[in-house]
């Protein structure tokens, strides 16, 4: 049975539907903890056909773009750029997820009923990530509609946001995220109770996304043969650190640093030394720097593998059924993972930390899934 995906594009601001337009040339991108993509067009001959005011439903930075299939919302952005091309006589739609509207916005004044700083003292980092989108949306003319989350991580942590920086909101939650024992979050849509699309923010601790297990039927499984229709398997030692240096704001011999070292003792395991720098330029707390620092050289300390498996969508498990975040086992047999003797040459669990969809109206419906090691 054909897959029927529908675009509707809405107000920002009252999310009211402006218009529901079929577009050709679709692909779109989630990511974890980082706004995915969007990219469609249509013609403008049929947009004028089929009597579609293209223009008025369609304006960049105030529109918000939906993808439903099949009757599930699956995707939802805001339209950042529109484009005509005279020689391929189309409009071409560039969109971002929900999260880079807070990319645009800045910890100001407004945010701390005028005083210099907004100060959070050995507060939740959870209720940290959730209050400054709170407060990013108590800004006149700053609310876009999402739901804001409550939940908790036990883990307390101390921040001051000076007005001076001007620091942007979804740079300050990622900051946030990624110190040790940090947390995942994203902007995920979905109908409500009415069939009205919704926006709702998540934070999750330690990770977002279903633990694999095994016995369970829900449990996501990935073989090559089997489903999937052909994979990559890069190792990346360009990125390796296990010594970091993070440098903060100030200049010359007044700057402000840290060295993190990784925790596991890499030259020991025969590495060489690898060093690298990572710059927070509007980090003036020594104790939160060097937190960050020791984040970075932990994600830094092995060599990346980062497999990337396409799929059909419509195969099990279908598209809908996972999401960034979850767990899946990876099963190989071949060239790359021999057979060594228990039945496949690879049986590994991993972690889905981007999807990749391709609708395919000329050709079979793909998703591409960027796995890491859950363990890393």
């Amino acid at each position: 049975m054909a897959t029927n995906y529908r675009y509707l594009f809405a107000d920002l601001v009252t999310n009211d539907i402006l218009a529901e337009i079929p577009l050709t040339n679709v692909s779109f991108t989630q990511s974890l903890n980082t706004p995915g993509s969007f990219s469609g067009s249509i013609l403008g001959s049929d947009a004028q056909e089929q009597g579609y005011d293209i223009v008025g439903s369609t304006i960049p930075s105030r529109t918000a773009i939906y993808v439903d299939r099949d009757g599930v919302l699956i995707w939802g952005g805001i339209i950042w750029l529109r484009t005509w091309d005279t020689d391929t006589q189309h409009f071409t739609f560039s969109a971002r997820e929900f999260g880079s509207y807070f990319e645009r916005r800045r910890i100001t004044g407004d945010f701390m009923n005028n005083a210099q700083a907004l100060v959070y003292d050995t507060e939740d980092q959870l209720f940290i990530a959730q209050d400054l989108l709170y407060l990013a949306q108590q800004v006149a003319g700053g609310d876009i509609g999402i739901v804001i989350p409550n939940n908790t991580s036990s883990v307390n942590v101390t921040r001051v946001y000076y007005d001076y920086e001007f620091k942007d909101v979804w740079g300050a939650i990622k900051d946030l995220s990624n110190q040790q024992d940090g947390f995942d979050f994203n902007i995920d849509v979905a109908y409500d109770a009415n069939l009205e699309p919704r926006k709702y923010a998540q934070t999750a601790y330690p990770q977002r996304g279903t633990p694999y297990v095994s016995t369970s039927p829900s449990a996501l499984v990935f073989e090559f043969p089997g489903n999937i229709v052909m994979y990559e398997w890069p190792d990346d030692g360009s990125v390796v650190a296990n010594t970091m240096y993070g440098i903060g704001p100030q200049s010359n011999e007044a700057k402000i640093r840290a060295t993190a070292v990784s925790p596991i003792d890499q030259i020991a395991a025969g590495y060489p030394l690898l060093e690298d720098t990572v710059s927070y330029t509007d980090q003036y707390d020594p104790n939160i720097l060097a937190e960050q620092t020791l984040g970075e050289v932990t994600a830094k300390q092995v060599p990346v593998v980062t497999p990337k498996i396409v799929i059909p969508a419509y195969a099990s498990p279908v598209l809908g059924s996972y999401k960034t975040g979850d767990e899946c086992l990876l099963r190989i047999t071949d060239d790359r993972f021999p057979n060594n003797g228990s039945g496949f040459g690879l049986s590994q669990v991993f972690r889905i930390v981007a999807i990749s969809v391709q609708p395919g109206e000329d050709g079979p419906e793909r998703v591409t899934l960027t796995l890491t090691d859950p363990t890393v």
